[in-house]
């Protein structure tokens, strides 16, 4: 059975719009550079709203990532960067004759986001025009934050508009940092965070592996003794792609249904691998899905047998069962009496005389 991640990442089934909830722990970068990069393969458009990183950094993942496979790509590659001078600070003509000679890794449009206050003129009016000449494409934003530091309720039109642009050719993959609390201005609205995990079909919780060990997890078990984690921001497995992540998923289908995984994944020298969450865990806990999935894939192995180790025997041998299925019960006997058979008999009187001809002489009409 395919894993959802993997489903997701090569487009097999609708998702129009992925939410990908990070930490300072583990940052949803990496991620969205293999989603760039299977967009690309697939000789997709890619839309990039770069905020929290440069267009150059970006490309230079991007680059290392296609370098990992033989496939040409000729597909396009639009750039909104939001990072280098969001504000206009340094809108001089100096300065964009600069970014204008600056060579990229790749083969790209990028166009500075000077204005990003005005982000419905300046970022969702780019994007409009750009998908209304691409059949199939992915938006890309590596964060949303940025732009819920001007305005939550204008941040969360523009997203809501972009979603509204969504089909199943053309994706929206928006990363946001799900550890930073925002401030609220009015307690009557819903928080920002609530509504746009609403609003996205799938939603992705990236977690990096736990520092215990398997054997670690084993003796608590055993004892009942939980040792408690010192205080920190930071563990020695956080942001290490090498090492490997898990993510939580929960993918809200057309039909209503919504199915949680939980799928492992790490960057190898292929590029990413994506594995069951027990591979890089060591934890085997069947859930109560993956049991009704297991008994329906096929037979189960052999339950032990709970009467085995009794001091008494509560079996039969096969004498003792031959002679019980040749008694005779009680209400057996009675079933096969002869019973006597019965004749009603009906003899009608004036009353019930029926004539065809007028079914309704009885009504005195």
């Amino acid at each position: 059975m395919a894993l959802c991640l993997n489903q997701l990442l090569q487009n097999k089934r609708s998702s129009p719009f992925i939410l990908i909830n990070d930490t300072i722990e583990f940052s949803s970068l990496s991620l969205l550079t293999v989603w760039a990069a299977t967009t690309l393969r697939d000789n997709q458009g890619l839309i990039l709203v770069l905020t929290e990183t440069s267009p150059k950094a970006f490309l230079t993942r991007l680059q290392q990532q296609l370098s990992t496979t033989t496939t040409k790509t000729t597909a396009s590659i639009y750039i909104l960067d939001a990072y280098t001078d969001p504000l206009g600070w340094d809108d001089s003509p100096s300065q964009q004759q600069q970014q204008k000679k600056e060579t990229w890794p790749l083969d790209a449009t990028v166009e500075t986001v000077r204005h990003m206050r005005d982000m419905e003129r300046s970022i969702l009016k780019p994007i409009i025009e750009k998908t209304a000449t691409l059949t199939e494409c992915s938006i890309l934003m590596d964060s949303i934050h940025p732009l819920l530091m001007i305005s939550q309720q204008r941040t969360y039109q523009l997203v809501k508009a972009l979603e509204s642009l969504t089909t199943d050719a053309i994706r929206l993959v928006i990363g946001h940092h799900a550890d930073i609390q925002l401030p609220r201005n009015n307690n009557h609205l819903i928080p920002t965070v609530n509504a746009l995990n609403r609003l996205a079909s799938v939603i992705l919780s990236l977690e990096p592996l736990p520092e215990r060990t398997l054997h670690e997890t084993q003796q608590e078990a055993l004892t009942g003794f939980t040792a408690q984690e010192s205080f920190t921001y930071m563990k020695t497995t956080s942001n290490l792609m090498e090492k490997g992540g898990l993510a939580h998923i929960e993918w809200r289908k057309k039909s209503g249904k919504v199915q949680y995984e939980t799928n492992g994944f790490y960057l190898g020298s292929k590029g990413l691998i994506i594995v069951e969450a027990s591979t890089l865990t060591g934890n085997t806990t069947v859930t109560e899905n993956q049991v009704s999935m297991d008994i329906d894939n096929g037979p189960q192995p052999q339950q032990p047998d709970p009467t085995a180790n009794l001091s008494f025997n509560l079996s039969l041998t096969d004498n003792q069962r031959r002679a019980k299925d040749n008694v005779e019960l009680p209400y057996m006997k009675i079933q096969e009496q002869q019973q006597p058979s019965g004749v009603i008999y009906y003899e009608p009187d004036a009353g019930d005389d029926f004539d065809d001809e007028d079914p309704d002489d009885d009504l005195d009409i």
